[in-house]
């Protein structure tokens, strides 16, 4: 009885580390779907929507910062954001999410 017991609840953390691992990457698929087209984004911009890159990034003052991957703009929720990879000046990598209207940083 104790062996089938242990069986079980090993069984059940090796499921939970699995679910675990899994999640992160279906966030990550469901976060691309929801970015937008080159021209959704010019579309966007045009009507306001969100603001251009340009004064995005420099509403959120990282001007200095290097871009090292595309911009994006994608929907996360009901809000627009720019996300990209950027390296500061002291050479430190980072993914930055800036939201598209006001250039407030945001945590994902």
């Amino acid at each position: 009885m104790t062996s089938f017991r242990t069986i079980l609840i090993m069984m059940a953390a090796a499921a939970s580390v699995s679910l675990a691992a899994a999640v992160p990457a279906h966030a990550q698929a469901e976060r691309e779907k929801s970015c937008l087209s080159d021209q959704q984004i010019q579309s966007a911009i045009e009507s306001g929507d969100i603001k251009s890159w340009p004064k995005i990034k420099k509403m959120a003052g990282i001007s200095s910062y290097e871009e090292v991957s595309d911009v994006k703009v994608c929907k996360i929720g009901d809000t627009l954001f720019y996300i990209l990879n950027v390296v500061s000046p002291e050479g430190e990598a980072t993914k930055i999410v800036l939201n598209a209207v006001d250039g407030t940083k945001e945590v994902l």
